[in-house]
């Protein structure tokens, strides 16, 4: 499990380097042309993609602590840094969100608004940047669900938001070139909607890990473990964790004429038929099973 925790780490750093360097590259590459031109939206942009970057690092420290085993102090292991993280990303989400609205106000309402300068370098430089973010973000998000990462995904969805902002931005910078000024206003709002509902089921989707919310174990496959022999009853059956990790523990009634040997035996067997189940759901299970026997006398 540690050779595999490593493998996995590393894959995930592999995933996040690529990105972070490709995020930098478009931030500033939108961020001079944004001030060479006077554009605010694409200088807010190039903002947007520093964030991406900054992400990026984030998830570099975040995986290498969620990748740790289990020890004294964490005797779960230390999964959760991962959800810890993906929050974090969406925190940043909130606050850029936040930015930009606060730029688009200014925009709108100032009295002396900027009129930026539409040229061949504002258009190559926004286009770039989304040929790289549907690149980056397509990459993390199959990658995410390739390693099951939290984090990838999060970052995934982050870098899809600058993708929808620089689709954005260019339709402002063509709308500049006829005076059409009233677009970059509608454009800023819906982007601005946008990024919060992003952030917003970020949130969601990693709060609950981190909240114990029991994912949902199929009725079937309990069944599948009640049908197996000596096997009476299942309950008390409790879950906890995602994709990444669980744990389960359960009450598993046996025959009450079984040895304790054989009862062990089962209670090994009911737990290898458990994980095969579960194995195309959840990378790594952590099961515990109470035995009892299904008589007259039997109390939970």
């Amino acid at each position: 499990m540690k050779t595999e925790l490593l493998s996995r780490e590393s894959a995930i750093k592999k995933v996040l380097l690529i990105t972070f360097f490709l995020n930098i590259t478009v931030a500033l590459i939108k961020l001079f042309a944004g001030i060479q031109f006077d554009f605010l939206s694409l200088r807010s942009s190039g903002i947007e993609s520093l964030f991406d970057g900054s992400s990026n690092i984030l998830g570099l420290i975040t995986i290498a602590i969620a990748a740790k085993p289990s020890d004294r102090r964490h005797n779960y292991g230390h999964y959760k840094f991962e959800n810890l993280g993906a929050l974090i990303i969406a925190l940043m989400l909130f606050g850029s969100s936040i930015k930009l609205g606060i730029d688009y106000h200014d925009f709108v309402f100032s009295g002396e608004q900027a009129r930026g300068l539409f040229g061949a370098i504002p258009i190559l430089s926004i286009l770039i940047s989304i040929a790289v973010s549907a690149f980056v973000s397509s990459y993390e998000g199959r990658k995410g669900r390739e390693l099951n990462s939290k984090i990838l995904i999060a970052d995934s969805g982050h870098t899809f938001g600058d993708m929808v902002i620089s689709i954005g931005v260019l339709i402002s910078i063509v709308c500049a070139k006829f005076e059409i000024f009233i677009v970059d206003y509608i454009v800023g709002g819906l982007i601005i909607f946008y990024l919060f509902y992003l952030a917003i089921q970020i949130t969601l989707d990693n709060l609950n890990d981190l909240l114990d919310v029991s994912p949902v174990i199929k009725v079937r496959y309990l069944k599948a473990l009640e049908d197996m022999q000596y096997v009476r009853d299942i309950h008390e059956f409790r879950a906890r964790g995602n994709t990444t990790w669980m744990q389960i523990d359960f009450h598993l009634l046996l025959d009450p004429k079984l040895s304790l040997t054989k009862a062990h035996e089962i209670s090994h067997e009911v737990e290898d038929r458990l994980r095969s189940l579960l194995k195309d759901y959840c990378r790594d299970i952590d099961i515990l099973i109470h035995i009892e026997p299904d008589d007259e006398t039997h109390e939970d």
